[in-house]
Formats: structure tokens, sequence, C-alpha cells
């Protein structure tokens, strides 16, 4: 039997065909590179297409866990097609790949390509598809799926289905859903794929961050839409891992303040067409701090802290050690970015979270947390805070009244020992917090002030004043 190009080309599609995210690497990496470089090898030549849907259908393996080689020659390749194929004027009206922009599929490029033995085998009938402006259209698509926001380009176009899902969950988190808000909440719960893109998980772990607020707010009483969230962002979290960023926290991407603006990012950021919408709106911003495997960990463990407390406070033993994982870090410390985010008064409402930050800070100060002076002084100043601001509940004020009495007994005359003046009369409290506790980490407000400041008996008696009117 004579084994003809066309033969060889044939068992090269049946074996791109095999390829997925299961895929082992000793037989996935080989097939990547071969492709790749043949791509890399013209480009923008005659068989360009062939080349370039053949990583496209192998896009599902790229983008989960491929070897480190074959990634970088795909994405190497992808780009070089890119280049050489750009904007070509053509007489096609629309393309496959701008279709697969608004299709179900999201991120799943590897879904949309074309039936490559038709493809090679009927070329007249397939012009759209092998036309250079939908070849590298493609390109572009696969290089954004596995390496979100390094190509420009893209028409922003995002999924029907997307954008249906938001419009559900916007409903629920803006408090006028259109159904079951329960049933709603674990319906985006179970939306992480067993191997998510990069961008998938990002927006999953972003839009349930989004959607905790709604979930843990009293208006919830179904357990089992708190189980659901909590195991959907466990398994966010183990795939996740532990590597360290090396970005500060002040440069992660900070969350807007609304809930629902919060789940469109999230939803944005699940495909090609939704991160080119987001880049339009943000210019030249760093959008791809919001893949940082370090941020999303510390919004999934911020989220599973508050569900899993407030599904312990309904259906079993209130237990503030819940919600330690969300407030310290690996080390022990207060992770004090997230503990001081919990009320925050020039956004929405958030004194469900303020809530549990009071009680959770008024049991480590109790029981003397690291021990440090520094910590319980801005344990304190916290506590003192949220009292004096947020609307607490009833018990969560009976908890905590007796302490306050004990830091009021100062009295007002009292003599100030320090020489730095008091701090403001109005602070911004979580600026001052994560300076005073973590000033490598965040930036000195205006009117600074030290610990001996902070920790005068005479200001922390009139905070105490203040919060305890503020619970009558």
């Amino acid at each position: 039997m004579i084994d003809t190009p066309a033969a060889r080309t044939q068992r090269l599609i049946e074996a791109w065909g095999r390829v997925s995210a299961a895929s082992d690497r000793a037989e996935a990496d080989p097939l990547v590179e071969d492709c790749a470089r043949r791509l890399l090898a013209d480009p923008g030549g005659g068989t360009a297409y062939l080349w370039t849907f053949g990583l496209v259908q192998m896009a599902g393996y790229l983008a989960w866990q491929p070897g480190q080689e074959a990634a970088r020659s795909a994405l190497d390749a992808l780009r070089a097609a890119d280049r050489a194929l750009g904007h070509p004027p053509c007489a096609h009206p629309s393309h496959p790949y701008e279709a697969t922009l608004k299709g179900p599929l999201g991120d799943e490029v590897w879904l949309a390509g074309p039936d490559l033995t038709s493809l090679v085998s009927h070329a007249s009938e397939d012009g759209a598809w092998r036309c250079p402006a939908n070849v590298g259209g493609f390109a572009r698509l696969t290089a954004d799926v596995l390496a979100p926001f390094t190509v420009r380009g893209i028409p922003e176009l995002v999924p029907d289905a997307h954008m249906s899902s938001l419009s559900n969950l916007s409903s629920v988190l803006n408090g006028y859903p259109y159904g079951d808000p329960g049933e709603e909440l674990s319906f985006q719960a179970g939306n992480l794929p067993r191997h998510p893109t990069k961008g998938v998980l990002a927006g999953y772990v972003v839009t349930l961050h989004a959607s905790q607020w709604y979930a843990t707010s009293g208006l919830i009483t179904e357990r089992h839409v708190l189980d659901d969230t909590i195991a959907g962002l466990e398994a966010a979290l183990s795939l996740l891992g532990d590597a360290p960023c090396a970005r500060t926290v002040a440069e992660h991407p900070e969350p807007a303040g609304d809930p629902s603006g919060n789940a469109m990012t999230g939803y944005l950021l699940r495909s090609p067409g939704g991160r080119a919408e987001l880049r339009s709106w943000h210019a030249d911003a760093p959008l791809e701090r919001w893949l940082c495997h370090d941020f999303l960990r510390g919004l999934a463990y911020e989220a599973l802290g508050n569900l899993r407390y407030t599904r312990d406070s309904l259906f079993g033993i209130r237990d503030d050690r819940l919600l330690d994982d969300a407030y310290t870090g690996p080390d022990g410390r207060l992770a004090i970015g997230r503990l001081t985010d919990c009320f925050d008064e020039a956004e929405y409402d958030k004194s469900w979270q303020a809530e549990n930050a009071v009680r959770w800070a008024a049991r480590r100060y109790t029981a003397t947390g690291d021990g440090s002076p520094r910590e319980r002084l801005v344990l304190l100043l916290l506590i003192l805070w949220c009292a004096g601001t947020a609307e607490l509940a009833p018990d969560v004020s009976e908890e905590i009244r007796d302490l306050l009495v004990g830091v009021r007994t100062v009295p007002s005359y009292t003599a100030c020992t320090h020489g730095d003046a008091h701090p403001p009369e109005y602070p911004d409290f979580q600026a001052h917090l994560n300076h005073l506790y973590a000033p490598d980490e965040f930036d000195a407000p205006e009117e600074a002030r030290g610990a001996e400041a902070w920790g005068c008996p005479r200001y922390l008696a009139g905070l105490a004043e203040d919060a305890l009117a503020a619970l009558a």
C-alpha cells in the first residue's frame, strides 16, 4: 500500500482528534510540537490553515496541563499565524470564527473547529473556513484562550449563553429575581468544568465571590444552596494550587462594590470576546492580574469563610473558627486587607460581613491572637470601627458590649502620654488599619499615625463611647 501525503495527513488529523485535556503528555506533546513546528515554518502559507486548525483541535489539552515546551511552541506558532494572516480583505460577509464567539462554547474553541477531513478534501466548498481572515481569527481566539489578554484584534462578542446566565444572576443580586434565587445560585455553583481554562476558572471564582453576599444575607434558607456554593469554591481551590505570587496585595485587582458588576466581570473573563470587551472598558490596565491564582485564592477563602459561617449559623453550631481561613494567612498573621474589607461605607451595605469580622476579631482578641500588641490593637480598632458604623444584629451587639464597656472606662480628661496627635476625626479606617498592621504592604494614608496615637486609652474610650451609643 502506497503511503501518500493525503494518507499521512489523515493520520495526523485522526491523532489530533484523540488529544484532549485527559491526554498523557508523552502522547500529546510530540503531536503539538510537530504541528507548531510546521505552522511556524510557513505561518502565512497555503497549508497554514491545516496546522492552525490542528492546534485549535488540541487546544483543550493545551489549555489544561501541557508540557512547557509544547505550550510555548503552540503559542508562538499561533501568534505567528495571526501576524502573517492579519485581517486581509475578502469577499465573505462573515466568518465561522465570529459565530464561535457568540455561540455557547465560551473558551471551548477546540469544539468549534471544522471537520478537517472534509476541509482538506473539499476545499472549494469551504472557502470561508480556509479564508486567511478566518484562519487568522481562529489563531487569535486560541492564543487568547491559552494566554488571556495577550492578543488584540478579537471582536467584542460575548457568548449568548453567558449573557443569559449573567442576566439571571444579576436579577438576583439586584433584588429582583426572575425565578427562584436559590436555584439560580446553585446553578451558578455547578458551572465549573472539570478541566477549566485559565479564564473560565478565574471567572467562576470571581462570579461566586460576587454572589456570596446574597447567599449569606439571610434571604437563602435552603442548606443545599450554601452546600453547593461551598463545594464549588472548594473544587476551584483545589485547582488553584498554592504557588506564591510576586505581586503585593495592593497590586492585585480590587473588585468593585457592586456585586452585579463583579459578576459581569466574572462572566466576561470566561471567553475571548468577553475579555476583549473588558479590555475595551479598561484601556491599558493590566487585566491579566484577574487570573492570578494568589488573588483568586484570597477571593475563594473569603467567600468560603462567610458561606461556612452562615451555613453553620443557620443549620448548626456557630463557630467563628470557620472564618480563620478568610482572615488569616498561611503564616498565622492577619490577612489584614481581607479583614478590613468587611465594611466600606462608600460602597454597598456590607453589614453582614462586618458582623462576621466583629465576632471573629473579638474571639481572637480575647484569646490574645498571636500575642503581639500591634495585632491586638488593630483587632480592637476594627471592632470599635464596625460597632460604631455598621448596623450589627442584636446578638452580635450583646457579645461585644462588655468589651466596649471595658474600653470606655478611661475618663475623657485623662492626659495623653504620647507625643503624636490623635488620629483624624473621621479617618479612612480601612487604609489606616491596613498600614498600621502591615506598613510594608500598604502605603501610608494621609495623616497617618503611629501605634501610640491609635492605642491612646483616651482616644479608644471615645471610640467605645460612640460605638455603645450606636448599639443602643
